[in-house]
């Protein structure tokens, strides 16, 4: 048997004090007003609150200052939302008088490698990790494997968060309806039309058109291209930047070999096993994450004679770690992991501060790292 949940009560009503120096803490007094309601058990516990527009009418106020009170009570744990379905009052209801609790922010991750999250989204949580360390928060780790839009929004509820990060490549519609919740949200190397989100994107198609230019100004010509994922808007804006740069430069685009591969290390050796056995072999190698790269670069020295860059220049993408430690060190396009951590967790708290926050993206640009993994067609070592 389900839940029976207790009748909703209607809090008391006060005026506000209004006027030029009063106007921006009205949300401050509305909150303080649901709080009393609640110590003065008039909202229970597990109790849904009136709703954002009940609120407004009672207090005669508009919605957007009503959000700025649910989002106090929620930061310091007295209220939490459940997407589609409404605020309750907290189960336990933090000390009169005490510290606030931390922030509770979860990372939402779309993207694995069986099960385990590569090096670039770890490099990236590592940074929000450091950001939140900050301002006392700490993050959740939340998975959408297997979970409907509905169960996922559920879930995403029920952990009672002041925030979410999301990461990889969503279904629009679960975005939208989660977005719907008014939880403060950040989406990470993807953007949304018609969410109320701020969205943090890397210059893909800049890095691809780098990466390819890099190859051909060493006068390569036959180039191979091992992608992603072809469902991914990173895959496609990295391969439109490498086409762009061969056009560019009076190259067909239609000359270079595309192999679809996964972003994972195993991907990266097997593609480089189908580029060895090609006639005629490419030399010039642009894998679209710096994982495939370092696949590539053991199924070379496992199964073949051949050398990087002798016989074979190679370019990754991301500059994770492992870049400066495979051998040769890897030449790659740098994606600033740091700032995207950063970028992320003061979006959100701006958001949980100003309910009415203008949602922004933000586009990361890359830059050419230049190492040992590339060298002129023509220099042999």
């Amino acid at each position: 048997m389900g839940r029976i949940m207790p009748k909703r009560n209607t809090p008391t009503s006060v005026a506000l004090e209004r006027g030029r120096g009063k106007r921006r803490l009205i949300y401050r007094q509305v909150a303080d007003r649901l709080l009393k309601d609640i110590g003065d058990g008039r909202l229970k516990p597990g109790e849904m609150l009136p709703s954002m527009d009940d609120l407004a009418r009672q207090f005669d106020i508009n919605k957007a200052t009503v959000r700025q009170a649910i989002a106090e009570l929620t930061a310091a744990g007295c209220v939490y939302s459940i997407p589609a379905k409404g605020t309750f009052v907290s189960e336990t209801q933090p000390a009169r008088g005490g510290a606030s609790r931390p922030l509770a922010i979860g990372w939402v991750i779309s993207v694995s490698d069986e099960g385990n999250t590569g090096r670039y989204h770890t490099e990236i949580m590592d940074a929000v990790c450091t950001a939140l360390r900050k301002i006392r928060g700490h993050l959740l780790m939340m998975s959408t494997n297997g979970l409907s839009s509905a169960s996922f929004c559920r879930e995403i509820g029920e952990a009672r968060l002041d925030g979410v990060i999301l990461i990889g490549a969503y279904r629009h519609d679960m975005i939208r309806r989660l977005a719907g919740s008014e939880l403060p949200m950040v989406l990470i190397d993807d953007a949304c039309r018609g969410a109320r989100i701020d969205s943090i994107l890397v210059d893909n198609r800049g890095g691809g058109y780098l990466a390819a230019q890099h190859l051909i100004g060493l006068g390569h010509r036959k180039l191979a291209l091992v992608t992603g994922p072809a469902e991914l808007q990173i895959t496609r804006d990295r391969l439109e930047g490498a086409l762009d740069a061969l056009k560019d430069a009076g190259l067909d685009p239609a000359s270079a070999h595309i192999i679809p591969s996964d972003f994972s290390p195993r991907g990266g050796y097997l593609a480089f096993q189908e580029i060895a056995a090609m006639k005629p072999t490419p030399t010039g190698v642009f894998f679209f994450n710096d994982e495939m790269a370092s696949g590539a670069i053991q199924a070379l020295y496992e199964n073949t004679a051949l050398k990087v860059p002798e016989d074979f220049s190679f370019v990754g993408f991301d500059d994770i770690s492992w870049a400066s430690l495979t051998h040769p060190r890897l030449t790659t396009i740098r994606v600033e992991k740091e700032l995207m951590g950063q970028q992320a967790v003061e979006r959100l708290l701006k958001r949980i501060k100003d309910p009415n926050h203008i949602p922004t993206t933000t586009v990361i640009p890359t830059q050419l790292v230049t190492r040992n993994s590339t060298a002129p067609i023509h220099t042999k070592r």
